[in-house]
């Protein structure tokens, strides 16, 4: 998913094996790397260089906090969705980006 289909204002990452994690904006984001820009590239890029993970060989394993929210927000059907406990979340969220099913 590239930076300008992310549908939230905001992008959450953390990092497992560090327990580091921040919540950046997503316009900032699109200032910094593009609109165009891979997601998953970007979360590598935030968190890679500065995980703080024990192991320096292992790789750091940052996620993306509300992958699962917006699949569920993007989803065509509530049959589609992943995590339907999400699904009121992602609802509330619909209607307030304007994105009524």
């Amino acid at each position: 998913m590239r930076l300008d289909e992310w549908p939230l204002p905001y992008v959450r990452v953390k990092c497992d094996k560090c327990d580091r994690e921040g919540k950046l904006s997503r316009v900032g984001l699109i200032d910094r790397f593009g609109p165009e820009r891979d997601l998953f590239t970007v979360r590598e890029k935030l968190t890679e260089p500065t995980c703080k993970r024990p192991d320096k060989k292992q790789p750091c394993m940052s996620i993306l906090t509300d992958a699962l929210l917006v699949q569920a927000i993007l989803a065509d059907t509530e049959a589609d969705v992943i995590e339907p406990k999400l699904l009121p979340e992602a609802i509330e969220w619909r209607q307030t980006l304007g994105l009524e099913k």
